[in-house]
């Protein structure tokens, strides 16, 4: 009988936790068994994250170790310190100057970002499970990047091979904006040791892929993979038969939004759309569901949409997906940028099993092309007003008609966007490097 293999899974963003982070890792950790191996998950506690969703803890085996750490990160630092204000990122809507403060704290003083207080409990944790248990691969997932300064460091006392997966970019980030040249030169040469260390990296897009053996042409080629973001099918079950409302238009955001990927100018694109077919205002909602910053609740005030567009607090996973179901439309939004453009996330997967039209306002680059290829929706560029209105327009044109011009993607079309399937590619790329068959 062949063994089954194990490997130590390294995630600061693991349910409890909630949003959008920890869906990777969770489908990974489910399906992972089914292919063989059997994941020892290191994460952190509860408390360290202002956003939670206990719902997802059902969709893990009782079989699933998980070992908890303790973690002294900026956000447990700032609870410590103003434990009243700290505690407000835990309410729905984000409080833009906390979350400042937590960035200009993790930019100055903590490299490479507000979770390296994490690294010394994890790298404990990790290796007294080496010392308990057969382990066969260190995985290690980012955000945050200092979880893969953990796996840097099991890896060289254990000898084992180590997957180091990049959900977003490092030094390539929106985010990223070093306050000097030293911690400029400091994150390159970390990011750097991961991927000279590291037996495989894996990327989330071919774009991303291409930009990182453009930083580091050193690399093998072979040495990065892509292993796409997905949707699960089992995710869907419960809402296939929900369906959008006859009687009114309804466009929906789904997930938090940030700084660099503002509402405002969606926001603005919708006014002019109103101002242009003022008939549609009644019977118009726009929703944002997940944590959302005051100068988004501003936006819509200043602009007179209070009537038309709500935002409402995070809810549970399977929630956001009938939510998506029941809407005729869904807002995707990205960063108008080189660095935008790199990105393609994961709730585009989640979006097109909706089986919804996606109004996509984008950079040029992977998000785009993807849409393009598929003929899901609308693309345009983020800040152009004019173009979004028209999309907006062509939207409810055809809500307002009954064409349904504009439909999800084809079944068939999706398959290897699949987590079972992208986990079967990940297991391939641990068996690989374990040099077994399982």
């Amino acid at each position: 009988m062949v063994r089954r293999k194990s490997v130590l899974f390294i995630a600061y963003f693991f349910p409890p936790l909630g949003g959008a982070g920890v869906q990777r890792s969770l489908k990974f950790v489910k399906y992972l068994p089914s292919e063989g191996w059997d994941p020892t998950v290191v994460t952190v506690k509860a408390l360290d994250y202002w956003m939670t969703d206990e719902s997802l803890i059902a969709e893990l085996g009782q079989q699933t170790r998980i070992v908890r750490t303790a973690s002294m990160t900026g956000l447990s630092i700032l609870r410590r310190l103003a434990p009243k204000q700290a505690g407000s990122v835990s309410k729905p809507r984000s409080q833009g100057n906390m979350f400042k403060l937590l960035r200009k704290m993790a930019t100055c003083f903590f490299i490479p970002d507000s979770y390296v207080g994490w690294v010394p409990f994890a790298v404990k944790a990790g290796q007294e499970l080496l010392k308990e248990e057969k382990i066969d691969l260190i995985y290690t997932t980012s955000s945050p990047d200092s979880a893969h300064l953990v796996g840097r460091e099991l890896a060289k006392k254990s000898g084992l091979p180590w997957v180091a997966d990049f959900r977003d970019p490092w030094t390539h980030r929106l985010s990223f904006s070093p306050p000097t040249r030293w911690h400029r030169r400091r994150h390159h040469q970390l990011e750097r040791s991961v991927f000279d260390e590291a037996s495989q990296i894996t990327v989330t897009a071919e774009a991303t892929r291409q930009d990182y053996l453009s930083i580091y042409p050193h690399i093998d080629p072979e040495k990065i993979s892509v292993v796409t973001n997905g949707f699960d099918e089992a995710d869907f079950e419960s809402s296939l038969n929900v369906e959008p409302a006859a009687e009114r238009f309804e466009l929906l955001h789904a997930g938090q939004l940030n700084p660099e990927r503002p509402a405002r100018p969606f926001l603005e694109g919708l006014g002019r759309f109103l101002n242009q077919t003022p008939s549609a205002r009644q019977r118009l909602r726009v929703r944002f569901i997940g944590a959302s910053y005051e100068s988004d609740q501003r936006a819509v005030q200043e602009l007179a949409l209070g009537d038309c567009v709500e935002f409402l607090p995070g809810m549970s996973h399977q929630n956001v997906i009938a939510e998506m179901r029941r809407s005729h439309g869904l807002i995707l939004m990205e960063n108008d940028s080189e660095r935008g453009g790199l990105i393609l996330p994961g709730k585009i997967f989640e979006y097109l099993r909706a089986e919804r039209p996606i109004l996509g306002l984008l950079p040029p680059g992977a998000a785009w092309d993807l849409l393009t290829e598929l003929g899901t929706g609308i693309c345009c560029r983020t800040n152009d007003t004019e173009a979004i209105a028209a999309g907006i327009a062509k939207l409810w044109l055809d809500f307002d008609t009954g064409a349904g011009a504009i439909s999800g993607a084809e079944r068939d079309q999706l398959g290897r966007f699949e987590r079972r399937d992208l986990t079967g590619q990940l297991s391939e790329i641990f068996n690989r490097l374990s040099d077994t068959d399982i």
